[in-house]
């Protein structure tokens, strides 16, 4: 193998007794990198439907087999729109203290949107709501 000019390889032969060991890390670095799985591929030598099949992993069908992605699935570290159970008995006690639900999200470091919708009774646990309905 040579690496000369960003490209890991020269000669493209079928690759049947050898496997792409070093081209798959070479494209998982550059995929780190931050570079376009297109590009990536592209730089190391590889058709794309081949780096598409090494990043997103492989299901087990016919006479291939499983094979895992390059990386990880990592899931995204955004807050959920749900409070956990610490939040809740949080905003639970200082609702009884007559704290506002603006201070309440406030202290938790959320939405008023978020603390406002939880703090409320749901529509069927609203006791004039079946009153409203018969009528």
């Amino acid at each position: 193998m040579c690496v000369l000019a960003g490209l890991l390889r020269w000669v493209r032969k079928p690759q049947e007794p050898e496997k792409l060991t070093a081209e798959r890390e070479a494209y998982s670095q550059l995929m780190r990198q931050g570079l376009s799985s297109k590009e990536a591929c592209r730089i190391v030598g590889i058709n794309p439907e081949t780096g598409r099949r090494w990043r997103n992993g492989r299901c087990a069908s016919g006479g291939s087999k499983a094979a895992p992605p390059i990386h990880e699935v990592v899931p995204p570290s955004a807050p959920s729109p749900y409070l956990n159970e610490a939040d809740r008995i949080h905003r639970a006690d200082r609702l009884r203290e007559k704290a506002t639900v603006r201070v309440i999200a406030a202290e938790l470091g959320r939405l008023t949107h978020t603390a406002t919708v939880t703090a409320r009774p749901l529509p069927d646990q609203r006791p004039d709501r079946e009153r409203r309905n018969r009528r």
